[in-house]
This record gives C-alpha cells, sequence and structure tokens, in this order.
C-alpha cells in the first residue's frame, strides 16, 4: 500500500482531511485542550493500525523541533521530590501527545555552568525543561535559563509566573477552619523544621504555618508560635509530641506539617483515643482521587489530610510548558492548585472538659 494510499485511508476512518492527519502526526497541530489531545491520541492509533510513522529525525530537522521534553532533577535528592503520581501526571500528558520524555540529574556546578546551560537542549535533543528543584536554587541557573529563554516550567515552585505550585496557605487554613468547626480550640500546629531554615526551605513550610495561624487569628485564638517546636531533632520528635499530649492544658486537636502517624503513636502512648480524645490533620498526596494512606494501612485508621493533586500538576505542568516552548519569550502566569480535603478517620467533635483532666 503506497503511503499515500495510508494517508488517505486514516482520513477516511478519522473523517479528517489527508492534511489535517499530517499536521497532527507531525505535531503541527495545537494541543492543548483535552478534547483536542484525546482527537490526536485517536488519530495516531488510527494511523499506527495502518503502520504509518512519519520520520521523527527529519521532522525534527525540518521544523527544529526535536518532540522531547526533559524532567531535570538535582543530584540532591532533598531538593527534587517526585512522588510517583507527579511522575505518572507528566509521563502520561506527553504519552497523550505523543511527546518523548528525557530525565537527567545534574549537580550545582552544570547547572550553574556557561557552557552545559545554554546547550542543554540541543545536548538532550528536547524542546523545553521541565524543572523539578524545588528549594535554594543557584541565582546562576536562575539567569542563564532567563538570559537564553530556556523555555522552562517550574515544579512545586512558587514564583510569580512559569510555574505549577500548591496552594498551602489556603489548604491549611481550611484544615484549621475545619477542627474549628468541629469546636476545637486548643489546635496545636507541628512542624520541627529548624528555624535557621525557614528562609532557604520549600514554601510550604511558610505557607502552611500562616495559613494556620491566620485561621486561628480569625477565629479570636493564639496560634501555636512556630519556634515551639522549631529544631527539634528526629530522634527526639515522637518523646516532644507525646510529652505535648500529656499536659494538663493539652491541645484536643494537632495540624501536622507531616508524618502523621509520628502524632497517632504518641497519641497511643500518651493514652488518648483518636478521635475521641484528639483529631489530627495532616498533608497528603492524593492517590486515586483520595489523601494517600497506602503508609497507614497497617494501622487500620485513615488519617485525615489536605491532599496535594501532584497528577494533576503534572498534567498541567505539561501543557505549561507546550504554551512556553511555542512563546519562550512570554512569562506565564503561575498555575495555583488548590489542596483537597478528606476526612479520614482521625477528626471529631473537641474533646470535653472532663475527657481532659
Amino acid at each position: 500500500m503506497a503511503r499515500v494510499g495510508k494517508l488517505e485511508r486514516i482520513a477516511a476512518e478519522a473523517g479528517i482531511s489527508p492534511n489535517t492527519v499530517l499536521r497532527v502526526l507531525r505535531g503541527q497541530n495545537k494541543e492543548v485542550w483535552p478534547s483536542a489531545v484525546r482527537r490526536a491520541a485517536e488519530i495516531r492509533k488510527i494511523a499506527m493500525k495502518f503502520g504509518y510513522l512519519p520520520n521523527a529525525s527529519a521532522r525534527s530537522m525540518r521544523r527544529g523541533s526535536f518532540n522531547c521534553v526533559a524532567l531535570l532533577l538535582s543530584t540532591d535528592r532533598g531538593r527534587s521530590y517526585l512522588p510517583d503520581e507527579l511522575f505518572n501526571g507528566i509521563h502520561d500528558a506527553l504519552n497523550e501527545r505523543a511527546i518523548r520524555l528525557v530525565v537527567s540529574k545534574l549537580g550545582d556546578e552544570q547547572l550553574t555552568s556557561i557552557q552545559v546551560m545554554p546547550a542543554i537542549l540541543r545536548e538532550w535533543s528536547c524542546d523545553g525543561l521541565l524543572i523539578n528543584y524545588t528549594d535554594r536554587v543557584p541565582t546562576q541557573m536562575i539567569r542563564l535559563i532567563e538570559k537564553y529563554q530556556i523555555p522552562s516550567i517550574w515544579v512545586n515552585r512558587k514564583l510569580e509566573s512559569d510555574c505549577i505550585c500548591y496552594d498551602d496557605f489556603g489548604g491549611s487554613a481550611a484544615a484549621t477552619q475545619h477542627l474549628l468547626k468541629l469546636g476545637h480550640r486548643k489546635i496545636a500546629y507541628l512542624d520541627f523544621v529548624a528555624k535557621a531554615q525557614w528562609d532557604v526551605a520549600h514554601y510550604s513550610r511558610t505557607d502552611r504555618y500562616e495559613g494556620y495561624a491566620h485561621a486561628m487569628r480569625q477565629a479570636g485564638l493564639t496560634p501555636t508560635p512556630r519556634e515551639r517546636f522549631a529544631g527539634v531533632e528526629s530522634e527526639d520528635r515522637l518523646n516532644t509530641t507525646t510529652a505535648l499530649l500529656k499536659q494538663n492544658d493539652r491541645p484536643t486537636a494537632i495540624l501536622s506539617y507531616d508524618a502523621g502517624t509520628r502524632v497517632l503513636l504518641a497519641a497511643a502512648m500518651a493514652g488518648l483515643e483518636v478521635p475521641r480524645d484528639l483529631s489530627l490533620l495532616s498533608f497528603s498526596l492524593q492517590h486515586d482521587g483520595a489523601a494517600d494512606r497506602r503508609g497507614e494501612m497497617f494501622i487500620g485508621l485513615s488519617i485525615g489530610a489536605m491532599g496535594l493533586p501532584a497528577e494533576k500538576a503534572g498534567h498541567r505542568a505539561v501543557q505549561m510548558l507546550l504554551r512556553k516552548v511555542a512563546a519562550p519569550e512570554k512569562d506565564f502566569p503561575a498555575c495555583v492548585l488548590p489542596l483537597e480535603f478528606h476526612a479520614g478517620d482521625t477528626c471529631g467533635p473537641a474533646a470535653t472538659e472532663e475527657s481532659l483532666r
């Protein structure tokens, strides 16, 4: 079967013109909206059935495009948090558009090199970067990206433009308001990061505390001072939490930055029952549309949490990057994703005065 014959058969089965088929298979069609992505995927599926595959190398040379995106990570694991949900969102969004994904880790020396960064797209044969480098970003790296107009979208980094991030302030405020509606007035906030790290830590450290503190003040209550638990070493955190729950004037609810399971263990060690004596909310990734409780199965309780929509973030990051590749000189407004509340099994009405004695 001649190639022109294949094109006509693909077009006939898809109900479109041969020229439209060619535009889709060559990556020349705009595929920003979900409906366009689904339609293009259907056309590619039909093309594969007939054995029509355009020459990718020749197409890239003609268009100056590689039909490939790079996911850039730091060699410092603490600065590149890549959960499965985020990776799956990125992968699936690119796969729907028949765009390849390259993943690479670079150290600060390479990321700030005048020899490496300006040539990174050509060397990796990719059209743009998804940068999963969440905090302590080298200033020189940012300057090089801006100077050479490297199409880039920052993932889980809070900026004014060209980024995907989460509304941790709003999510934390909503979690606190939920506990307030349940009658809780003694709500403690737990985060053990050292004060010396506040200015360089991930933005969620500050935003979650500020969201909590804002909701408490709005209710006429005094929030836990941020300094109260700052800098407690990891080996002392369980004992510190247990001691807090054994106090006469203990909290009836806790909003924890992370490690909700530690609070459950501390509650048991203090002789408290969750949620009868203590309510608990934390923050978690969303998994299959709900808060991720894969690490809690052995407990028998689902910890109430504000869910981070990481898979959605991956999809949105790809959409933004494709627009950025088309217009690298343009700044695109930050995409801020709201957190979603999942009550779980650890929230209940405030404990009575009798149970607090």
